[in-house]
């Protein structure tokens, strides 16, 4: 299971994105953990889509986890992705996806 021990409230985060998108293959590397570059690559691209609902949330006021605005979240989501991409060993990808997101 994809820890976030800094800041649980990031696990709240993204299980709740994950069941209201009803993403069984980033349920299954939720559960399961990151164990392949697809995986990665996969699980970064959602935690990017996170990142604009988050925003689309906060800015259509719609509650998420008691708050209709969870950008002050970001630091800590980035935080806890980014450790967990070092210590899965998967860290390139995180910082390749990044890049690209900066860039678009």
């Amino acid at each position: 299971m994809i820890q976030c021990n800094r800041y649980p409230h990031i696990a709240d985060l993204l299980e709740h994105y994950i069941v209201q998108k009803k993403i069984t293959d980033i349920d299954d590397i939720y559960k399961n953990g990151i164990k392949t570059e697809k995986d990665a690559e996969l699980f970064c691209a959602f935690v990017w889509d996170v990142v604009e609902n988050i925003h689309s949330d906060s800015e259509s006021e719609n509650p998420v986890l008691g708050n209709t605005d969870n950008t002050d979240m970001l630091p800590d989501l980035a935080y806890e992705i980014t450790n967990h991409m070092k210590n899965a060993g998967y860290y390139t990808i995180w910082e390749r996806t990044l890049n690209q997101e900066e860039n678009q």
